[in-house]
């Protein structure tokens, strides 16, 4: 009985085993092709984008679940239902003839809880010995059905053959499919491969220009597409195009798009290749000066102003206002400094100052980097010269990204016009100064005359003198009263003038030069200057009236007004009686004689501003000279004559004594009642 029964245990053990090749061969297949589906899917997909996490998600629990269930149905149920001994014994009984019913008889009645009461025990024993012999007899696994087993071979081989085949072409592709397809995460290879160059922040307005570098199987004449999506609007694509190669042998390759503000993401395929998650580029001010402040630095030669820094007194240079930054006559040699504000902090802030060059093109000047650019980046000042050229001046901008002002912010420089001081003359008078004198008071237009020169006989045989021509001048310049000249010459009777300026005579040919004596004076003893007479209040005290054309101030340069603020020296002016009666006329044959009656004497004032005399200082050249618009020219006369001329202009001023007068009474008349 034990032999029949071994025999039978092997039976279902390997029939378990060929039902274990069939279904499991049927799920291996199936799991295999559907992981090959999914696989081929997730490539497939990911050419195009990323695979959402989600779904690959979906996809493996899916396949978890249908390799869970086809285990379950074809192979747990096909070992469970392996068929009983007694079926077995039962096919064993259909298949020999021999054993009858012997085989199931006998397991069934050898069975523990069998059923045997009213049995004969030896007959029991005799059917069992029976059919243990007879199994003995016959090898009961050849009975076995292996069918199945080339059925599996063949459901399984082609699914692994196809696998294998995938593996051995591509074994870094497969392993990436696997482990996506668990989750595991990784990058399918392509043949061209992108990775994202493009600054993930662009200044606002700009054409923003996305690049990728580029490695694998490319070509210069390969075209891809990136696709853009801005924020809350649909999606575009653009051209994505071989730009330049790099030193590491990979390629840049570019897709330029338009000026925008909006932020946007993007992707882009070239070739078998593609973007893995999408790139983002986000917006943000480009650097932008907010406010300019410019001062004006007035040059040294105007002196300067006495001020406190840091507990000591010190000389500081007169300075100007400039609103908004832009610069209105800007003096040679001046400085302006600048300061300004900027939207956002920067790294570098750059002052470059602009002239005019050959053809009134701009030429850049000299970079200037900030004397002082503030902690938090967002301020700086600069200081720099200004020289003839100077028209203006423009500030670059770099913030931490890099971005510079797209329209850096520019401001004019208009240098004050180069010209020589304004000199004027003033109408000779006898006024007195002092506004409280009885000669010093009324109209001013009464005292002034046109003084004659007269030759006067001396008392000595022979001899004769000629008067003084009283000089009244005004002068002023924006760079500063320096130092007066009188350019005088002698024009004979009866012998044409040459026409020439005393500019045009700097060697004194025809001119000669008298330089004027700068006068300090101290205002509280001499009282205010009186510019129209080129006198202070009390010049007349200590002299007779006689003696009053005595009184003189050859140069006096005005001081300010305000010397906190202002410069001094700005205007000047003076009065000198040129002396005449030592004056000697040169005649046609050179030889030098005393002046005569119809001799001409003529005279310029000339005035150098304070730049002339700092350049002179420098051994530089000199600049042009101011002159009075035209000469002062005095005709020597006869006494007879001078008197008659004084006769007619002492009536002159009667009359307008007289004339004055009868306006003011006309005028006082208005305002009175009138009678009836």
């Amino acid at each position: 009985m034990k032999s029949l029964l071994r025999q039978l245990h092997r039976w279902r053990f390997l029939e378990r085993l060929v039902r274990l090749a069939w279904g499991g061969s049927r799920w291996l297949a199936v799991v295999a092709a559907v992981l090959g589906v999914a696989c081929f899917a997730d490539w497939l997909y990911d050419k195009r984008a990323e695979v959402p996490f989600v779904l690959r998600l979906l996809a493996t629990a899916g396949q978890a679940a249908l390799a869970a269930g086809l285990a379950y149905a074809l192979v747990a149920r096909a070992w469970a239902k392996a068929p009983p001994l007694d079926q077995l014994a039962y096919l064993a009984e259909k298949a020999i003839p021999e054993f009858g019913h012997r085989l199931v008889t006998a397991l069934q009645l050898n069975r523990p809880g069998a059923k045997t009461a009213g049995m004969s025990q030896m007959l029991i024993a005799e059917v069992t010995r029976e059919a243990g012999e007879m199994a003995a007899r016959h090898r009961l696994t050849k009975l076995i059905n292996y069918r199945p087993v080339g059925w599996a071979a063949g459901v399984v081989l082609p699914v692994l053959l196809a696998w294998g085949g995938f593996v051995a072409a591509k074994p870094d592709l497969a392993l990436v499919l696997l482990r996506r397809q668990a989750l595991l995460g990784g990058e399918i290879p392509r043949s061209v491969r992108l990775e994202n160059i493009t600054p993930e922040v662009w200044p606002s307005g700009a054409e923003v220009e996305i690049r990728y570098r580029v490695s694998g199987e490319y070509t210069q004449g390969m075209a891809g597409t990136a696709f853009v999506r801005p924020d809350g609007q649909p999606a575009d694509d653009y051209p994505l195009a071989y730009e330049k190669e790099n030193p590491d042998g990979t390629a840049t390759f570019l897709s330029k798009l338009p000026p925008s503000s909006t932020p946007f993401t993007f992707r882009a395929r070239l070739g078998d290749g593609r973007t893995r998650t999408p790139g983002r580029v986000d917006f943000e001010p480009p650097p932008q000066v907010q406010t300019i402040d410019a001062t004006l630095l007035l040059p040294g030669y105007l002196g300067g102003r006495a001020a406190q820094k840091d507990g000591k007194w010190v000389t500081l240079p007169y300075e100007r206002p400039q609103p908004r930054g832009e610069v209105v006559n800007a003096l040679p040699l001046s400085e302006i400094q600048v300061e300004s504000t900027f939207n956002k902090p920067v790294v570098k802030a750059v002052l470059i100052p602009i002239e005019r060059g050959d053809g009134n093109k701009e030429v850049d000047g000299k970079r200037l980097d900030p004397e002082e650019l503030a902690a938090d980046g967002k301020s700086a000042e600069w200081t720099f010269r200004t020289t003839p050229k100077t028209i203006g001046y423009r500030i670059e901008l770099t913030d931490p990204r890099g971005f510079t002002s797209p329209a850096p912010a520019r401001r004019g420089v208009r240098m004050l016009p180069d010209e020589p001081p304004a000199v004027e003359f003033r109408k000779e008078s006898n006024r007195n100064p002092d506004p409280t004198a009885f000669d010093g008071k009324g109209d001013p237009r009464i005292y002034e005359w046109d003084f004659p020169v007269a030759l006067i006989p001396s008392a000595q045989a022979g001899e004769s003198e000629t008067g003084p021509i009283q000089v009244i001048y005004s002068a002023r310049s924006e760079l500063g009263v320096g130092r007066v000249n009188l350019a005088y010459r002698v024009v004979p009777r009866g012998e044409p003038a040459e026409n020439v300026h005393p500019r045009d005579d700097p060697g004194e040919r025809f001119y000669k030069r008298l330089p004027l004596s700068r006068t300090a004076a101290d205002t509280k003893k001499v009282g205010k200057w009186v510019p129209d007479l080129g006198l202070f209040e009390k010049s007349f005290v200590g002299f007779g009236r006689p003696d009053r054309q005595k009184a003189q101030v050859e140069f006096y340069p005005v001081p300010s007004s305000n010397p906190a603020a202002e410069p001094g020296e700005l205007e000047g002016g003076g009065r000198y009686n040129f002396q005449t009666n030592g004056l000697r006329k040169k005649s046609l044959d050179g030889s030098e004689t005393k002046l005569e009656v119809g001799d001409t004497v003529e005279i310029y004032v000339e005035v150098f501003d304070k730049y002339s005399t700092y350049l002179e200082g420098k051994k530089l050249p000199a600049r042009l000279a101011g002159y009075t618009r035209e000469a002062k020219r005095k005709t020597i006369v006869t006494e007879d004559d001078a008197r008659v001329l004084i006769i007619q202009r002492n009536e002159t001023q009667k009359k307008l004594q007289d004339k004055i007068r009868d306006i003011a009474t006309d005028q006082g008349n208005v305002f009175q009642p009138q009678k009836r």
